[in-house]
């Protein structure tokens, strides 16, 4: 589908002059003009008729706007005003149902777009796309079918791996944690005293060691000290224990974050899970990796690397801290168990028959009192606790369990997306790539050679010393490749029917500057020769006489709005 007439009027900005094309007939078209004559506002203008404002390069159209277009087929597209219609000759449809209908016949704005090349080489198709969004838009111009199948097998993984992630976040690690928090053994540990002591009372024991305590008020004094501080060391050690855990977690968790470029990234406020390319590529455009949003990430990655240095110095505080006082329990212990053996009657004492004898004043029916109502409590909360852990256990194992199967599922779909990708390459990409290099050689004249596209995307072409990446080419050879490019896109678009009536139409905004006269004149009888439609917007004088009078739109120098006085003011 070419255009065959074309009206423009009051694009952007005030002084723009009025464009009207009736004879265009899908032919070729030159707009000629020198700095300031409207040359990228008419180029960004068919991009606003096509597709709106979020399609131009870097330009706003004015609320007065105004673009038409009408195609060879008889179609006819009008934007303007904050509206949009199109017509087919026989029905005329407005608003999302134009925008809609205009994507059925011409093709995504996405692919179509590549055909328009601006005079900024940084703006230029190849420029823009990553190397994975060359191999796609590739993919879906030669086999769209086929790129629509991997798109959906993608959009699958991709809601597989926002499904794991959310139920590890949501389900599996506040389980994993309730878990952590379930401190069996320490009650085992106090059970195990409390069912020792009652083994004195009911051999009565614990009346010699009473007997042998309050005989010796030196000797009690200097246990009781000792069991104080051993109790105090111990209370420390589960804070700090405590206090560590949540350290190492926070490390790690801000680590993966920053350190290991994690494999998903959550939302802090409403938890909803961003997958890793989406994050990937919006942190590679300087935009937040949660909404989208312009910003620097400079800011909160420097901050979140000294909160990642400062809890990694908090662990190896907290773990010093921990040894030290490891190392005076164990003297305390040494010390006691030194006293204990030196008078064989109180080898059976621990801490709590001590504190126990103390608490009730050596009062022995008390102690054997309170030691049973101690026993049937601890014997009750180790049930619960075991209880507790086992169901918890249960809810781990089941969520595991749907994670594995989710896991095996996401592998299948990986791999199916590898397979079509990887069988794909042979006949899709490397079928573009000879078209490609066909028409960059035809193109490029003496400059002409071999185009190369790697499975990874990356584009190459011959050079002295080896291949040259695109970012090593020159200026002119850049600006004739992605010409080439623009037009392959077109002409294959055209020959597989992407949509029910492709867009063969390039549109280039001085393609030329940079080239040598025999390269000019070379790309200019391409051009010329091709039956794909071209709009060229230039300031080169010698390019008129390729082109037929009626194909040229001689555009007029807009003036400056702003004067002295104004600067002076």
């Amino acid at each position: 589908m070419k255009i065959s007439r074309l009206h423009i009027d009051e694009f952007a900005v005030e002084d723009y002059q009025t464009i009207t094309k009736e004879d265009l007939g899908g032919g070729d078209l030159l707009l000629k003009g020198g700095n300031r004559s409207g040359k990228t506002l008419t180029i960004n203008a068919l991009l606003y008729a096509l597709y709106g404002p979020r399609a131009t390069l870097g330009i706003q159209p004015g609320r007065t706007s105004t673009v038409e277009i009408q195609f060879d087929n008889g179609h006819q597209l009008h934007r303007g005003g904050g509206g949009r219609s199109y017509s087919d000759g026989t029905e005329k449809v407005e608003k999302e149902a134009a925008e809609e209908r205009l994507v059925e016949l011409i093709g995504p704005e996405d692919i179509t777009t590549l055909q328009f090349l601006h005079s900024e080489t940084d703006k230029l198709p190849l420029s823009r796309l990553s190397k994975p969004q060359l191999i796609q838009s590739i993919r879906r111009v030669v086999e769209s079918n086929l790129q629509q199948e991997i798109e959906d097998y993608q959009e699958e993984r991709d809601s597989l791996e926002q499904e794991v992630e959310q139920v590890r976040r949501t389900e599996l690690t506040p389980v994993q944690r309730e878990l952590e928090e379930i401190d069996v053994g320490r009650i085992e540990s106090r059970l195990e005293k409390i069912e020792k002591l009652q083994s004195l009372i009911d051999t009565g024991r614990i009346e010699i060691i009473r007997d042998r305590l309050l005989e010796n008020e030196e000797l009690n004094e200097e246990l009781q000290d000792l069991y104080d501080r051993k109790r105090t060391i111990e209370q420390e050690l589960r804070k700090k224990d405590r206090q560590l855990r949540e350290a190492r977690r926070y490390t790690r968790e801000v680590n993966d974050l920053i350190l290991n470029a994690i494999e998903e990234l959550s939302c802090p406020v409403c938890d909803h899970v961003v997958a890793e390319r989406t994050a990937k590529h919006r942190l590679n455009r300087g935009k937040c990796p949660h909404c989208g949003q312009d910003r620097s990430l400079d800011d909160l990655k420097t901050n979140l690397r000294s909160r990642v240095e400062s809890a990694d110095d908090t662990v190896d505080q907290l773990e010093a801290e921990i040894e030290a006082l490891e190392e005076e329990q164990a003297e305390i212990e040494d010390e006691i168990d030194s006293i204990q053996t030196s008078i064989p009657d109180l080898s059976d004492l621990n801490n709590l028959t001590k504190f126990t004898l103390e608490d009730n004043n050596y009062d022995i029916e008390a102690v054997a009192e309170r030691t049973k109502d101690e026993l049937e409590q601890h014997r009750a909360e180790l049930d619960r606790l075991k209880t507790q852990k086992q169901s918890l256990e249960e809810e781990r194992d089941e969520i595991q369990d749907s994670l594995d199967e989710m896991d095996e599922s996401l592998e299948q779909v990986t791999e199916r997306i590898d397979e079509l990708e990887r069988d794909s390459f042979e006949e899709i990409v490397m079928s573009f790539q000879e078209e490609w290099s066909e028409n960059y050689e035809a193109l490029a004249g003496e400059l002409g050679l071999e185009v190369r596209v790697e499975e990874d995307g990356q584009v190459l072409l011959p050079g002295n010393e080896g291949p040259r990446k695109y970012g090593e080419l020159s200026t002119g050879e850049s600006r004739l490749l992605n010409l080439a490019f623009a037009h392959t896109v077109a002409s294959v678009a055209r020959e597989n029917e992407i949509s029910e009536d492709s867009f063969e139409v390039v549109v280039l905004d001085e393609p030329f500057a940079n080239l040598e006269d025999d390269q000019r004149d070379s790309a200019i009888d391409f051009i010329r020769d091709a039956d794909i439609q071209y709009i060229i917007a230039s300031s080169n004088e010698s390019l008129q006489r390729h082109f037929d009078p009626h194909q040229v739109e001689n555009l007029q120098t807009m003036t400056v709005q702003l004067t002295w006085d104004d600067i002076d003011e």
